[in-house]
């Protein structure tokens, strides 16, 4: 059970280079398909919910851009200040791996209230007669936070891993990584809609 635990709170004690690349482009795939079904976009790395491009090609470029951005962007800040040898492959497998909780986030979206309001503009949102969905959205869409805060907290130690990086470097890092991931991401993702 210990073992288990460990593994939850950093997995890349045990997988990183070419294997996590393999199991974390594999859940690339997939979430790339649930999120076609559902459908769910990904305008950044920490922003979802719906888009007027509902082609196969936007989603699947979204979920390219959300992995190679962090993780060129983790690879160059390793470079730059870890004392170790990076190489690309464990900054690439490391972050696509950190993003299979997204297969679970995914799921929280499939339910038709959900997605009503997914597809309301913000005026819609106010309207009192989609007061009761909003609520209902939230409610049931809470948990999938979980699972965000998880490929959140797995960044960081796949930055710790991968890129050997500890105290100030790691914060710089990931704050590089994950904040400026998503607003590079976001300004990408935006011009395909």
């Amino acid at each position: 059970m210990k073992n288990k635990f460990q593994f939850l709170l950093n997995p890349f004690h045990t997988i990183a280079g070419g294997r996590a690349l393999a199991w974390g482009l594999g859940g690339l795939a997939v979430s790339t398909l649930l999120s076609i079904l559902a459908p769910l976009h990904y305008h950044g790395l920490l922003h979802y919910g719906g888009a007027p491009n509902g082609a196969w090609w936007c989603f699947t470029a979204e979920h390219l851009l959300i992995w190679l951005v962090p993780a060129l962007l983790a690879y160059i800040t390793g470079r730059i200040l870890s004392p170790s040898r990076i190489r690309l492959i464990d900054a690439l497998g490391t972050t696509a791996f950190a993003q299979l909780p997204f297969l679970l986030m995914n799921l929280f979206y499939f339910p038709d209230t959900v997605q009503h309001v997914i597809h309301l503009s913000p005026q819609q949102l106010l309207a009192p007669e989609n007061h009761a969905a909003l609520l209902l959205s939230t409610l049931w869409t809470l948990p999938s936070l979980l699972f965000l805060v998880i490929v959140l907290a797995w960044m960081v130690q796949a930055l710790r891993v991968s890129c050997n990086l500890r105290g100030w470097r790691l914060g710089l890092s990931a704050t590089i990584t994950i904040i400026g991931g998503d607003i590079l991401c976001r300004l990408l993702i935006s011009l395909m809609y």
